[in-house]
């Protein structure tokens, strides 16, 4: 995995992000080719974010990096060593704005996107934008900056406002959540593929639906994949290797697509060694909208 630690622009130039990089082995030669980026970005929690470790998600990471990607976890403002208020959080419970928040926060993606596309041994295009919970949000809001080195968003149970006054399956804004995701959509031109499970405490399978709804009839590109409950809370689906059976095939597939419609001077990963097919059939789909852009 050749874990590093990284410091990288934020979307504020005076303050820097803390970031975990992971690297596929060397070639034989000792000369690292160029590769393609994912960038998976974390969730918050307001009562420990500034007490959390370095974003790692090892399962996840590992995913990818098998498949010959060059993993990188920036640690956005307001969370753990990259410290500092939660910039990304405007606006209340009862008040929210979750179409600044996520502005916001994929300020910090995209420095993060622009920093690491200018590294010798990453492509300058091709990235993929993985985020999980608000960091699935801050990614469904970079998509509608469409930027060149970005070819297709992941998003894993995302959302603003989830566990509202602390109590399970209560969003804050459920009105403004549906209303910011029409405003990203209506500018996004990249695929992007959600994760929901059914047994998500956070944004449960009905508020997904119509989230995906919503971002389809605003002219947005979106493949849904409603998963069936897992663990105690689907919330989790990223976070162990287990979850690779339920997500795993349909992420391969969506990205097997999107390489195909890379621009040829563009080096993609390659593919791994064939999906176990069989464990396609336990993973309940939604295709929502889905278009071709």
């Amino acid at each position: 995995m050749r874990e590093q630690l990284w410091i990288l622009p934020s979307g504020d130039p005076k303050v820097a992000m803390r970031a975990t990089v992971f690297r596929p082995a060397s070639d034989p030669s000792g000369i690292d080719p160029k590769r393609p980026l994912v960038v998976i970005n974390h969730g918050t929690d307001e009562a420990t974010r500034l007490a959390v470790s370095m974003p790692v998600y090892y399962w996840m990471s590992r995913w990818f990096v098998e498949r010959g990607y060059v993993v990188v976890l920036p640690q956005r403002r307001g969370h753990g060593a990259t410290g500092g208020p939660l910039v990304e959080s405007i606006g209340t419970c009862a008040h929210p704005d979750h179409y600044a928040s996520g502005n916001v926060a994929a300020e910090d993606i995209a420095a993060a996107v622009t920093y690491m596309t200018k590294q010798p041994f990453v492509e300058p295009r091709g990235a993929i934008v993985v985020g999980v919970s608000t960091g699935g949000w801050a990614s469904l809001a970079l998509s509608a900056r469409n930027l060149p080195q970005v070819q297709a968003i992941v998003n894993f149970s995302g959302g603003r406002g989830g566990h509202a006054y602390g109590q399970p399956n209560a969003v804050c804004g459920t009105k403004e959540l549906l209303s910011a995701a029409r405003k990203y959509a209506s500018q996004e031109h990249e695929p992007t593929i959600w994760f929901y499970s059914k047994n998500d405490s956070y944004f449960g399978p009905k508020l997904a639906e119509r989230l995906a709804q919503v971002w389809s009839a605003a002219g947005g590109s979106v493949e849904e994949h409603i998963l069936p409950p897992y663990g105690t809370d689907g919330h989790t689906i990223a976070d162990d290797q287990s979850g690779w059976d339920l997500w795993g095939p349909s992420l391969q597939s969506f990205l097997m697509r999107v390489r195909e419609q890379a621009p040829k001077d563009v080096e993609v990963a390659a593919d791994p060694e064939a999906q176990q097919a069989s464990t396609a059939s336990a993973i309940e789909t939604s295709a929502i909208g889905r278009t071709t852009k």
